[in-house]
């Protein structure tokens, strides 16, 4: 028994002076952001509108998006710039509020909203108004981008490996250690739109003057996670 026992105790020793020393590792979160100017805009515009049948609304909804079409391209907007986002048609029945029925009939709601790009942010203003003006009663999710974000992007990756290299240098010589090997590196994983900044603005039916719009900048931010060893 005891000879077994020191057997089993001698090849734990021997594997344990075989396997080598866990390396020491420091994880880091780099990151960095990119500002360049906007020159891309674009909004939902469209109208809904209700009436007693489906098919007056959908007629009053039309007229209303053909206006809007015709000046839009009175404007100079790429057809190829608009694109039908939505279109619906829904009815309201009867439903009881508080002891009292209303609406009396049912009502038919007919929805139909264009998606516009404006590729001259000076045209912005005129385009909201130009779209008011022709019976839009629904204006929003007006957003900037820029044209060569995905550039910015590229120099926010590489801006963010940089700040992650220093901050792994200061925590090693906070550990009295030195910057050894990089090991891992990941950037981080983005979901939608990865380079774009959105303002969002609400806009009344009847716009008697046309809207101050301020387009700011484009702000890029990329992340990237790096795993160096410690020596």
């Amino acid at each position: 028994m005891k000879k077994t026992l020191l057997i089993a105790l001698s090849l734990a020793l021997v594997l344990a002076l075989a396997l080598p020393a866990l390396a020491a590792e420091v994880t880091v979160t780099g990151t960095a952001t990119v500002s360049l100017p906007a020159d891309t805009a674009s909004l939902q515009v469209g109208a809904t509108i209700k009436a007693n049948t489906a098919a007056e609304a959908q007629a009053q909804v039309d007229q209303v998006m053909r206006d809007i079409l015709a000046a839009l391209d009175k404007l100079g907007i790429d057809k190829a710039d608009i694109k039908t986002s939505n279109y619906s048609v829904y009815v309201e029945m009867p439903y009881e509020e508080y002891g009292a029925i209303r609406p009396s009939a049912p009502v038919y709601n007919a929805s139909n909203m264009l998606s516009v790009t404006i590729r001259n942010l000076e045209q912005v203003a005129a385009v909201i108004d130009a779209a008011t003006t022709s019976g839009a009663n629904q204006i929003y999710s007006l957003s900037f981008t820029a044209s060569q974000s995905a550039d910015a992007y590229n120099k926010a990756l590489e801006r963010a490996v940089e700040d992650g290299q220093m901050k792994a240098k200061v925590l090693a010589q906070a550990a009295g250690k030195q910057l050894g090997a990089l090991e891992d590196m990941k950037a981080e994983q983005i979901f939608g739109d990865v380079y774009g900044i959105m303002n969002r603005m609400d806009f009344g039916a009847a716009a008697s003057e046309k809207a101050a719009i301020v387009t700011g900048d484009v702000s890029v931010t990329a992340s990237v996670t790096l795993t160096y060893n410690l020596e």
